[in-house]
């Protein structure tokens, strides 16, 4: 299991891109992972669906957190997504924010995120990224990736 710090380090270090860009999506101000438990126990507001799209998702990908017409209700009612829908759209963010540093390109990111691995047997990591473990996988290729275990 990969241990991810939230903690910025400085400047100059690559995972402050990560963590702003987290802190950007998310609309909040994060310390520690145990920020990001309470981020989902307090429920994200819809907004964070629009930022993951503004950063290159698509509708389809980001299905697994909300449907279509429930986002739609909760948007008509003001309503926050759930924690179970808010827990999602934090890994989700968490995985974005960290291929976008591992990567260094937004294009070179998202093309690695919708292909298929053969390490996640065909799947994307998007695809992976639906589950909790599944993501814990995508998390320890990219740290993988970042440390030139794989090209």
């Amino acid at each position: 299991m990969t241990i991810v710090s939230f903690k910025p380090t400085g400047a100059a270090d690559p995972r402050r891109a990560e963590f702003a860009m987290l802190e950007q999506l998310l609309d909040a101000r994060i310390q520690s992972g145990a920020d990001l438990a309470e981020i989902a126990n307090a429920r994200v507001d819809v907004a964070v669906i629009d930022r993951l799209s503004e950063r290159g998702l698509k509708v389809d990908e980001l299905s697994f957190i909300i449907p279509r017409r429930t986002l739609t209700h909760r948007r008509q009612h003001h309503e926050r997504l759930s924690t179970d829908e808010s827990d999602k759209a934090i890994r989700l963010a968490k995985i974005l924010a960290q291929a976008m540093s591992t990567f260094g390109d937004p294009d070179k990111a998202m093309a690695w995120l919708r292909n298929g691995q053969a390490r996640f047997g065909g799947k994307s990591a998007l695809d992976m990224t639906s589950t909790e473990h599944g993501a814990r996988l995508v998390e320890e290729a990219l740290v993988q990736i970042d440390e030139g275990y794989f090209a």
